[in-house]
């Protein structure tokens, strides 16, 4: 008797669910996303495809809240900045997907340039960066259509940009999630400053040689091969690869299983 009354709460909760997410979208402020836009984020976004009912509602709430609350400005000419936002928008969700806090205060503006252009912070040309002080990122368009080209080379720089804002976001997050989030990534550069690691890193070619140049690009590189491959991830540096499941809440391998 126990048993179908377990079953029946479970799909209560469960359709209770997809309505609170339906409602949230379609009787907020929120436009929910079009037909073009569901398909550019099938043809983008690998993990999509993977995702179940529920975390697909989930996803696409958390994207249209996104790019609701984030100002966005275009310098130059840009073809379909409407898809750019909505690419870095599903970007940044894929990478909190798992999070509670997903709103990323540590970024209020999303700066996007045609392509290469001359950062006046360091006096050099960029294709991305982040200014923790502005709360801003800035982004070649080129460039990140390119890190969308190719799935699995491991580079992306819409994800390498926003882990970047995502390690600084705990400065402003005191959330219980946040300090977990920065227990983990401390874990990460303790690998980073191990001998050990490091010559596993150096007798391997999974992560590009830029990932050396300091912790917080070390971090960045490894968001990318997370998401792009996380099948190989796994089977070549296991224990780094748990650590940045339990950081992310999420599990690029087996998404479901989150």
């Amino acid at each position: 008797m126990l048993a179908p009354i377990l079953v029946l709460l479970v799909f209560v909760s469960y359709f209770l669910y997809i309505v609170r997410y339906a409602y949230r979208i379609y009787f907020s402020d929120l436009e929910p996303l079009s037909l073009s836009e569901k398909k550019i984020i099938l043809n983008n976004f690998p993990v999509y495809k993977k995702l179940s009912v529920k975390q697909k509602q989930k996803f696409e709430y958390r994207i249209l809240r996104f790019r609701k609350d984030k100002q966005f400005v275009f310098n130059g000419l840009i073809s379909r900045q409407e898809d750019m936002a909505l690419l870095l928008s599903a970007t940044a969700t894929m990478l909190t997907l798992g999070l509670q806090k997903y709103k990323i205060p540590a970024i209020e503006r999303i700066i996007i340039y045609p392509s290469q252009y001359f950062s006046v912070i360091n006096n050099q040309n960029h294709i991305g960066e982040y200014n923790l002080g502005l709360k801003t990122l800035v982004f070649s368009a080129e460039h990140v259509k390119q890190g969308f080209d190719i799935p699995n080379d491991n580079k992306n720089l819409g994800v390498h940009e926003f882990a970047h804002a995502l390690s600084f976001n705990t400065m402003f997050e005191h959330s219980r999630e946040s300090r977990f989030f920065k227990k983990h990534l401390d874990k990460v550069h303790h690998l980073f400053d191990a001998p050990e690691f490091l010559l596993q890193l150096e007798n391997s070619t999974y992560f590009r040689s830029y990932s050396r140049t300091n912790m917080h690009e070390f971090f960045a590189v490894a968001a990318e091969n997370y998401v792009e491959t996380p099948v190989q991830f796994k089977a070549e540096f296991p224990k780094f690869y748990d650590i940045m499941g339990d950081m992310l809440k999420f599990d690029f391998y087996n998404p479901t299983s989150n």
